[in-house]
């Protein structure tokens, strides 16, 4: 008997273990214990996609294994980024890589933290000696605002997050330069412009929005 028990208490870690490398962790608790749909709306959160520029090309020019090699370096780079900050990874959606902040209660800074964790993805495919010689660039939007975030699913489940929020985000790394970009929306800009330089704003149509002004982080104060 003791020995069952031990095997269903090993087994118990390894589903809670698994859990809390996909979910975070107050969902993964709720998880265990489900009482109906997980869902909760938040007002304020701060949500980036990032777009792999050229990783496209080279789905036809890499073996399988080199091209996953190569991502994973990427994305496992941006996980470590991402939990340095005490960011929630979404998802990864082909070669995009999706945050965000604001989804916990003890996280005030979160917006600034999306910024950092941008600016540092951008210089880690720029300079990671494993990925710079892809000459790959980062497509980044970052957005702030309301957000509905839950799990979806039942035997594959994910954890995600929805609205205008998470859109516009999404269409903000939408562009069809090569070179690296930071696009944010003007809530963004407004909580850390003293700590970056931008560009000087520009408008853009927006799916669903019409014309959005949209603001170009270049470089990091200090």
């Amino acid at each position: 008997l003791t020995d069952e028990r031990k095997a269903l208490s090993d087994e118990q870690e390894k589903s809670e273990h698994l859990l809390l490398n996909v979910l975070p962790s107050g969902i993964a608790k709720r998880m265990q214990n489900p009482q109906g749909i997980i869902a909760n709306r938040h007002d304020d959160a701060t949500v980036m996609f990032a777009d792999l520029v050229n990783f496209t090309q080279l789905t036809e020019a890499l073996p399988p294994e080199q091209l996953l090699g190569l991502l994973n370096t990427i994305f496992s780079g941006f996980d470590d980024l991402a939990e340095k900050y005490g960011l929630e990874k979404i998802k990864t959606v082909g070669d995009a890589y999706v945050v965000a902040g604001g989804l916990s209660q003890n996280k005030v800074d979160y917006t600034s933290d999306i910024a950092s964790l941008a600016y540092e993805m951008r210089d880690f495919v720029a300079n990671h000696p494993d990925v710079a010689k892809f000459k790959l660039a980062l497509h980044i939007g970052i957005a702030s605002g309301a957000v509905v975030a839950g799990v979806i699913g039942g035997k594959r489940f994910t954890y995600d997050v929805l609205g205008e929020t998470v859109s516009l985000a999404h269409q903000f790394a939408d562009d069809e330069s090569a070179a690296a970009i930071i696009r944010v929306d003007k809530t963004t800009y407004n909580r850390v412009r003293l700590f970056y330089v931008f560009e000087q704003p520009v408008t853009i149509a927006v799916k669903g929005k019409g014309d959005v002004v949209v603001y170009h982080l270049t470089i990091k104060l200090g």
